[in-house]
């Protein structure tokens, strides 16, 4: 088990190494796909290695020529690795409309970094009616020949079904995971299953699965170790990596995360395409779930809150802690409905906005230390 962690832990601490490791061994092509709705699917049955854009592990300093300073975390890094030339061994670059600082990505990176090829794929908000999703069908096959020009293999619906099948293994293999977390509380840190699901969006699939398969049966038998501690849940960093010393300041504090609602987390694996059918029809229809609530899809009909409270009631929890990413449009527009609609519902949260750079975690401490107090936990 802890060789399997260790090899893990390597390719999230060094993802420039990991992935740039890869290429030089197989001579493969590394596509980049900006979170959170890429269908990576698609990339990974022409061949290439389809990895999520990571947050760089170091402050921004030549990015702030290229991107504003009231962009969240995640562009001004990336910017950042991308004009520093620490993204030179990445071939490809697909973008969408998360967000607004993400719409104006691709015209920055094609300027100042000039991958191999850019793409910008129109996944529209999740409005109901036939028109969008025969939209949707229609642009993931244009993405799909357009993967196929740039790997030089084609994609048939065999081969594209059967990498959903592989991601589907993997999602199926990281919910069991979850459980294990959910039902032993304190048997996986925060630390761990970050790394757990981080390396999924980094390395290929089929090593990912054979490092999980390997992995299971030994967390299986880790004891819990909650000590007494309040179970959590933690929200929000919807679509970059949460810093690791706001996790490991709440598990130090005592509190045990049983569950989360994050995108390097249980949003990533959420949900199955389904096998068997029209592969570009699955995928659309994965797209098109509604659960878990995003607000980038302008989703408005199944609430946020009412999404944690199930959470919270179904692992018992003691409340929820937000991490708000600062300059996160999506999030800052939902979050005032989602702290009143908590507050009406009872359940105890606290909400911590976070920044790529380093800063001092003595007002994280004192806001979790409170928090940790209201749910009756010193």
């Amino acid at each position: 088990m802890e060789q399997a962690l260790e090899k893990l832990f390597e390719v999230v601490e060094d993802p420039y190494k990991a992935v740039a490791g890869w290429k030089e061994s197989t001579k493969g092509k590394v596509v980049g796909c900006f979170p959170m709705h890429i269908p990576e699917e698609i990339i990974h049955a022409s061949g290439m290695l389809p990895v999520v854009l990571w947050r760089g592990n170091e402050p921004v300093t030549e990015g702030h020529a290229h991107v504003p300073p009231f962009n969240c975390g995640l562009t001004r890094s990336f910017v950042d690795d991308g004009v520093r030339g620490k993204l030179n061994f990445i071939d490809g670059m697909i973008f969408y409309r998360t967000c607004l600082q993400a719409g104006g990505l691709p015209f920055i990176i094609d300027r100042n970094v000039k991958p191999s090829f850019l793409e910008f794929l129109y996944l529209p908000a999740n409005f109901p009616g036939a028109g969008t999703r025969d939209f949707i069908i229609y642009e993931l096959g244009r993405f799909k020949s357009l993967m196929e020009e740039k790997s030089g293999q084609s994609i048939n619906e065999e081969s594209l079904n059967r990498s959903i099948e592989i991601y589907n293994k993997n999602r199926a293999l990281l919910r069991k995971i979850n459980d294990i977390r959910r039902n032993r509380p304190g048997s996986i840190t925060p630390r761990e299953m970050l790394a757990i699901v981080q390396s999924s969006m980094l390395m290929p699939k089929e090593k990912h699965n054979e490092l999980l398969e390997s992995l299971l049966p030994e967390l299986e038998k880790r004891e819990a170790s909650s000590d007494g501690g309040k179970k959590v849940i933690i929200a929000g960093s919807l679509c970059q990596t949460p810093r690791l010393d706001i996790l490991d300041l709440i598990d130090n504090l005592g509190m045990v995360v049983v569950d989360d609602d994050m995108y390097v987390g249980s949003r990533y694996f959420a949900n199955d395409a389904e096998e068997g059918i029209n592969p570009l029809e699955s995928l659309a229809t994965r797209y098109q779930q509604k659960s878990p609530p995003c607000p980038t899809k302008g989703e408005w009909e199944l609430d946020w809150s009412d999404y944690l409270n199930d959470m919270v009631k179904k692992n018992q929890a003691a409340g929820v802690i937000s991490l708000l990413i600062k300059f996160c449009p999506p999030h800052l527009c939902y979050y005032p409905d989602v702290k009143n609609r908590l507050a009406d519902l009872g359940v105890p949260h606290v909400m911590l906005e976070v920044e790529h750079e380093a800063v001092t975690l003595e007002q994280s401490r004192t806001r979790l230390q409170s928090f940790l107090e209201m749910i009756g936990g010193v």
